[in-house]
């Protein structure tokens, strides 16, 4: 079984040069070699880093050409007893003593570590026994040489220690709070556990302060997590969703890390073999694991399966409310794209400035989803005044409408009556289904909840028995796995976590109105083969 993986096992940092000659030592391109080396001279003889873990400290520490760091900010989320804890201590250990600021290249292109101008690490946690798992290891770490060399005082929550040139170094392990977070100026942040950080226990404001303090005087922040659960709106899930924009191009900012290894979600929870194999896969190299152990865990009827998922094969997993299941989704992801004359319908919600704009196409003969373009308001400043590009979403209708066979379009028409008006002019002629008794193209899903409500039932029964399938874009699977249970007179629909949420559903909704048309285009029997297809081409949110 394959491993589901954010970054490729193989990669590592290297300049092309290095790449050219196949040298996977390069040292152009990371201070992290340097530091694996420091580590080995100032640990104590027995530790040893796993494979996976040397790779990410030579990925957490790549440079760019200029020295500078192409991460400021990263996330670890990985299974329950996979070592994170000690892996964390390790490397504030590292960022509190060792080489990890970039100093210059010597003269065969190698990039130079040094140690911060004012070394000041903390790291968060949310209760003493989080922090405990991190000073255990801290406290027996470092071999007496380097004990005596640094001048290091341990003690329970902070440590003190000299640079040989004199420089004061602190390092702080502590349970998070808002007053702890303020006025510090870490040169490295470590939060433990972010899935537990949420608004109700007020580490949301811990998160603000302590990366505010970092970020003024050039710190960098890596958290580390278990899988989180959708919905709860903790800072893990915050921050996979930021990353998440990232990949679709929506961050202006994109320095941002984020690693996670999990188990293949189509595997069979039942089938104790294939169990096995998943959980080893989540695993990976984490030789401690006792395999055995977790699958008693797991058939001891006293955890739930989502906990099974989440805990020990890092699934990301659903709140009581969510609409649809992220693991059925996931498992009905496949390596296939849309191709030039692929016969399709498609579904388009609209937005104008908080709200996304979404179009979602649905090829006609597999039930394969493809999001064509998502427009999303940016966060922070940027987003203030931002308001949806309405031409340039005309503009990729028409090249939709040039590229495949449309047979099928339902737009919503809250806020888009007049561009919804022209395309159904401009091309009801080539569709086989009509949108209102008035429109091939005008959908109002306020007025049509009855068929909305029915619909949404039909798809996500499609979803949970792998009925669709989905090219795993990053955005359109945030809005399905954004999206909530409402109940109505009908049945269940869906909507937003509330009015002013973050996490859109929109392209949830575009993809509904695709499965609507396609839906009318069966029953109406106006099914015919799709004709010879050409080059495969891609658009907006791709």
């Amino acid at each position: 079984m394959k491993p589901v993986l954010t970054v490729k096992d193989d990669y590592i940092p290297q300049c092309d040069s290095c790449k050219t000659f196949g040298n996977k030592m390069c040292e152009h391109r990371t201070l992290g070699w340097g530091i694996l080396r420091w580590a080995g001279e100032h640990f104590r003889s027995d530790w040893r880093y796993t494979r996976s873990q040397r790779r990410t400290i030579l990925r957490w520490y790549e440079v760019d050409e200029n020295g500078k760091f192409v991460y400021q900010t990263g996330t670890l989320q990985l299974a329950k007893g996979s070592g994170k804890g000690p892996f964390f201590a390790t490397l504030a250990a590292v960022e509190f003593l060792g080489p990890v600021r970039f100093s210059h290249f010597d003269d065969d292109g190698r990039a130079v570590g040094k140690h911060p101008q004012e070394p000041w690490v903390q790291l968060f946690a949310v209760n003493q026994d989080q922090v405990k798992n991190v000073t255990l290891t801290l406290n027996s770490l470092f071999n007496q040489a380097a004990i005596a060399k640094y001048a290091m005082d341990p003690g329970i929550e902070r440590w003190h220690a000299r640079q040989t040139d004199g420089t004061f170094c602190l390092l702080e392990a502590k349970t998070a709070s808002y007053r702890s977070a303020e006025g510090g100026r870490p040169s490295a942040l470590f939060m433990d556990e972010t899935w537990h950080w949420n608004e109700s226990n007020n580490m949301v404001n811990v998160y603000h302060t302590a990366t505010a303090n970092a970020a003024k005087v050039g710190g960098r922040t890596l958290m580390a997590t278990n899988a989180y659960i959708v919905g709860e709106d903790s800072i893990a899930e915050r921050v996979h969703t930021a990353w998440q924009r990232q990949q679709d191009g929506k961050q202006r900012r994109t320095g941002m890390y984020y690693e996670a290894r999990s188990a293949d979600p189509t595997f069979d929870l039942e089938d104790e073999a294939q169990l096995r194999e998943a959980i080893a896969t989540a695993y990976g190299d984490c030789h401690w694991v006792n395999i055995d152990a977790i699958v008693d865990q797991c058939y001891s009827g006293v955890i739930t399966r989502d906990e099974v998922l989440r805990k020990y094969l890092n699934l990301v997993t659903a709140a009581e409310d969510a609409l649809v299941d992220p693991v059925a989704w996931d498992n009905c992801g496949v390596e296939l794209e849309l191709k030039r004359g692929d016969r399709i319908v498609i579904g388009l919600d609209g937005g104008e400035s908080d709200d996304a704009t979404a179009i979602v196409a649905l090829r006609v003969n597999d039930s394969f989803f493809q999001p064509i373009a998502i427009w999303e308001k940016p966060d922070g400043p940027e987003g203030q005044l931002w308001r949806v590009d309405k031409e340039a979403v005309s503009e990729t209708i028409d090249w939709i409408f040039a590229n495949y066979r449309v047979v099928g379009f339902l737009s919503d028409t809250a806020y888009w009556e007049t561009y919804v008006h022209q395309w159904n002019e401009k091309y009801q002629s080539r569709l086989d289904v009509k949108a209102s008794g008035r429109s091939h193209v005008a959908y109002d899903m306020r007025g049509n909840q009855k068929e909305i409500t029915e619909m949404n039932v039909a798809l996500v029964g499609a979803i949970e028995n792998g009925m669709v399938k989905h090219s795993g874009n990053y955005g359109l699977s945030r809005h399905v796995k954004n999206a909530k249970r409402r109940n109505n007179k009908y049945g269940t629909s869906f909507g937003k976590a509330n009015r002013d949420s973050q996490y859109k559903v929109d392209a949830y909704a575009a993809a509904l109105l695709a499965f609507i048309a396609r839906t009318r285009l069966i029953a109406s029997g106006k099914q015919s083969k799709p004709r010879t297809v050409g080059k495969l081409q891609t658009r907006g949110g791709f």
